[in-house]
């Protein structure tokens, strides 16, 4: 007799497709790249937080409680050694110190209340804004123990000065010597009497009233003389010509 066949080996199965689906250790590929990036993300997170934290400024004016305010990050850690407990201040340093801590807590920005208090003990003109804070602090603390200077004089503005009232205008003046209101010579441009517009702002007192003149004096009219019109253009008059007025 013939010894049986050994069984045959199923064959492995052949590897996935999808790269994503590979195992790699206890997890596949897809998982791994899940893990690992949240990993990232939350360091960077914490660090990005870490970073943003506010920063207090140095103090490098030597002046005990006061920072340099000029990225408005000025912070009161602690009281100031010199800060009166009392409340009862000798100099103006020392009441200026207690406003503006006063006025940091009411959450007002450093730099601003800083501001505020200085100009107003230099006496020098405030903005709505700092004008707020000035009275919050001296309903809390009270006047500065020294005097402030006089605060400066503002020019006074001139009042306008009010302009008598324009001269009538003057009357015509009188028709040239040897013409008459009823008749006008005209005369060489650029003279009162070379446009009807002139001559009837001498007659009339209005040159205006143009159109009349025209109409009495215009090709095909007979004037009072007996004499016939010649105006053809009104804008073309001639030297010599004899203007009828009515």
């Amino acid at each position: 007799m013939t010894a049986p066949a050994p069984p045959r080996l199923a064959p492995p199965p052949p590897p996935p497709t999808n790269i994503m689906a590979r195992q790699y250790g206890p997890l596949p590929l897809g998982a791994w790249i899940v893990v690992i990036g949240g990993a990232l993300g939350i360091a960077w997170y914490t660090t990005r937080n870490a970073g943003s934290k506010q920063q207090i400024v140095e103090d490098t004016s030597g002046i005990p409680g006061v920072g340099t305010g000029a990225q408005s990050l000025w912070m009161q850690t602690s009281a100031p050694p010199t800060m009166v407990a009392d409340e009862k201040f000798t100099t103006n340093e020392e009441w200026a110190r207690a406003c503006i801590n006063y006025l940091i807590a009411q959450g007002f920005d450093a730099s601003l209340a800083d501001t505020a208090i200085r100009k107003y003990l230099q006496s020098t003109q405030l903005s709505l804004s700092e004008r707020a804070m000035v009275t919050l602090a001296l309903a809390k603390y009270g006047s500065a123990p020294i005097p402030l200077p006089d605060p400066p004089q503002l020019p006074e503005i001139p009042k306008p000065v009010e302009q008598p009232p324009p001269p009538p205008p003057p009357p015509p003046p009188p028709p040239p010597p040897g013409q008459s209101t009823r008749w006008v010579t005209v005369t060489p441009w650029p003279t009162k009497t070379s446009t009807l517009w002139g001559i009837s702002s001498l007659v009339y007192g209005n040159g205006s009233n143009w159109p009349t003149l025209y109409n009495a004096n215009r090709v095909g009219v007979t004037r009072p003389d007996g004499s016939k019109g010649m105006i053809k253009n009104p804008n073309l008059i001639y030297a010599g010509w004899r203007i009828y007025c009515p």
